[in-house]
């Protein structure tokens, strides 16, 4: 191999490189639709506990059983689009899946436990709240690594937005409004950065 060849074979794979890199986001309609259910059913939560909605105890149940299901299938159907974009291998998009995905697990965990110290424990149903709570600041953290790792530092703003939402949320733990205060800070945290994100892939 000539040097002229090896040096045109490194300009190659450095430009690749710094293509990957620069790759824009891709998870984008996966915030949104998440942001926009989670947005939804908090605000739904919080008018039947208010008496907005005429509905009983257990509809509550339903209402989150549906937002489990619903978010799946939704993932789901965007995962098998997803997968066939360009730049889903960059290392932004490789951190930001894996930093969601333990996100993901940790809510689960959490609500595994909850439900489990509710039967077998002396735990109750105010135990829920916390979800909210840990999971604006576990998001906060997901935004927060991203824009460490990558040069989409305007996330850190989301990050600090996620972290003030659950400062607010624990200051109104208990209270009547405490959902409909959750659902605008995952409006604000979650479907504003998410059309950014998505109208940033667009244009690229």
């Amino acid at each position: 191999m000539t040097s002229q060849q090896a040096i045109k074979d490194i300009n190659y794979a450095t430009g690749i490189a710094k293509s990957a890199k620069e790759s824009p986001l891709v998870g984008g309609p996966f915030g949104l639709m998440w942001g926009v259910l989670l947005s939804t059913t908090l605000c739904s939560h919080w008018a039947i506990v208010t008496g907005q909605i005429a509905a009983q105890a257990p509809a509550l149940g339903y209402l989150w059983v549906a937002f489990a299901i619903l978010g799946s299938v939704g993932s789901a159907i965007l995962g098998s689009r997803v997968k066939r974009k360009s730049g889903i291998h960059s290392t932004a998009n490789k951190v930001e899946q894996s930093v969601w995905i333990m996100f993901s697990i940790m809510l689960g965990c959490l609500w595994i436990g909850v439900t489990s110290s509710m039967i077998f424990g002396s735990g109750t149903v105010a135990l829920f709240d916390f979800i909210p709570i840990v999971g604006f600041g576990g998001q906060g953290l997901a935004y927060g690594v991203t824009a460490r790792t990558s040069h989409y530092k305007w996330m850190y703003y989301p990050a600090a937005a996620s972290f003030a939402a659950s400062i607010a949320c624990l200051t109104v733990f208990g209270e009547s409004h405490f959902y409909l205060i959750a659902a605008i800070f995952a409006f604000i945290t979650v479907v504003l950065p998410s059309l950014k994100t998505m109208r940033a892939e667009h244009v690229a």
